[in-house]
């Protein structure tokens, strides 16, 4: 297969020499022009070291495929049918046809997986909020960041405090995605700093890393100019979690997912004893790192959060720290298994006075694949029979919009708005 597809570039050549004979040396310049160019657009679009592949059993693409790790010389991915060596896989164009190493009977497409299978197809520690799920409840909450303005500053000199490790210069990944890094920040200008400060945003919850990828597709172009330095940072996302089990999940996933290209946007925080959630980890030295420095807020009140995403048990516990961390009108957003437990959130609500309103409750519908919803009516209200107050939830007729759940939309209201609580 690999001779045909190179096939368009020997006739190419053929012309050339041709063209050369009868002394057309433009034309045959112009050939070795777009000869060129065809070969590197090809190059571009072959399977490269540390990429993840999708290999397809090609009489049942759809039913039979297999996620590879990062491709590197010596392994393998380990077929029904045979192992298929990676270094068979490296330099392959997309979508070539392989077999394995013990059987020529059984032909694989090699495709590059889309965000969606690699999440999927990904060994499991914590069940998964589903790809299609993740990014329905993204879109939801309208994050995202632009290319920051920069100019002329000085980096900032504060000791940064400890996060997770995600990166071990003993494994030959993390090598890579390291050299890589450190190739980036030599190309970059020097002596330069955002505008303004970065847009940041907390993950209560990483397990999976399926959020957290998700996030990182909508704010990665916030750091287009990071170097290592917070002070160039257009964006951050913070994820927490009480498991280094799912950290050690989360942050695998997101190293070996399109080699890397998101691994630095993340800060992940183990929590520890005494921090029992994210209320508690506001409140600690790292947050006030972000805040005060990071966030540029040391000498005046207000958030430093552009947004919140939870998922863990309880969050109407945590509700009225996360607000007070919250820029106005930046998005709450809230996963459970069961609209009671919204109804929780938005009693706490009420009940405490929170500066949230909750402006929509979703459905994720359940399937094998996600993506569905249904819009809730949520909402407190009076009995015309008995005069007593009680809660409506039911599903809005004709509102349909497989996983499973409940979103809840909060937004956060400015500082002198009144807040009308429940009695």
């Amino acid at each position: 297969m690999s001779s045909e597809l190179f096939q368009e570039e020997k006739m190419l050549l053929i012309s050339m020499k041709k063209c050369d004979c009868n002394g057309e040396s433009n034309y045959g310049q112009s050939l070795q022009r777009i000869m060129i160019n065809r070969v590197v657009k090809r190059f571009q679009h072959t399977f490269q070291p540390y990429e993840t592949v999708l290999a397809r059993l090609l009489s049942k693409p759809n039913e039979k495929f297999h996620l590879s790790r990062p491709l590197k010389a010596g392994d393998v991915i380990n077929t029904g049918n045979g192992p298929i060596r990676h270094e068979d896989v490296i330099g392959k164009p997309y979508r070539s046809l392989v077999t394995t190493s013990t059987s020529s009977s059984h032909q694989y497409m090699l495709c590059k997986p889309s965000l969606e299978e690699y999440v999927v197809n990904k060994r499991r520690e914590a069940q998964p909020i589903y790809p299609l799920d993740a990014g329905s409840i993204v879109q939801l909450s309208d994050v995202h960041a632009d290319f920051p303005d920069m100019g002329l500053g000085p980096a900032i000199d504060v000791e940064k405090p400890t996060s997770f490790q995600k990166l071990h210069l003993s494994d030959e990944y993390d090598r890579f995605l390291h050299d890589r890094w450190e190739n980036r920040r030599t190309q970059l200008p020097q002596g330069l700093r955002t505008c303004a400060p970065p847009k940041q945003y907390l993950e209560c919850g990483t397990g999976h890393g399926s959020l957290t990828l998700q996030i990182c597709r909508a704010i990665h172009s916030g750091n287009a100019y990071y170097d290592g330095n917070d002070s160039t940072r257009g964006s951050i996302l913070h994820s927490l979690d009480r498991s280094a089990k799912h950290l050690v999940t989360g942050v695998k996933n997101l190293k070996h997912y399109d080699r890397g290209i998101y691994w630095t946007d993340v800060e992940f925080h183990l929590l520890s004893e005494s921090e029992q959630g994210p209320s508690q980890w506001l409140q600690g030295p790292t947050a006030s790192y972000y805040r005060d420095v990071v966030g540029r807020l040391a000498d005046r009140p207000g958030g430093f959060l552009n947004g919140a995403f939870l998922d863990l048990p309880s969050p109407q516990d945590h509700l009225e720290t996360i607000a007070q961390h919250l820029v106005a009108e930046s998005p709450l957003m809230v996963f459970v298994p069961s609209i009671t437990q919204l109804w929780d959130c938005l009693q706490e609500v009420k009940t405490v006075g929170i500066p949230l309103s909750m402006t929509r409750v979703l459905e994720l519908m359940s399937g094998s694949g996600g993506g569905g919803m249904r819009e809730w009516d949520l909402r407190r209200t009076v009995i015309r029979e008995t005069s007593k107050e009680s809660m409506v939830a039911r599903p809005k007729v004709g509102a349909r919009i497989v996983g499973g759940g409940f979103v809840g939309v909060f937004k956060k209201l400015p500082a002198d708005s009144v807040v009308r609580t429940w009695k």
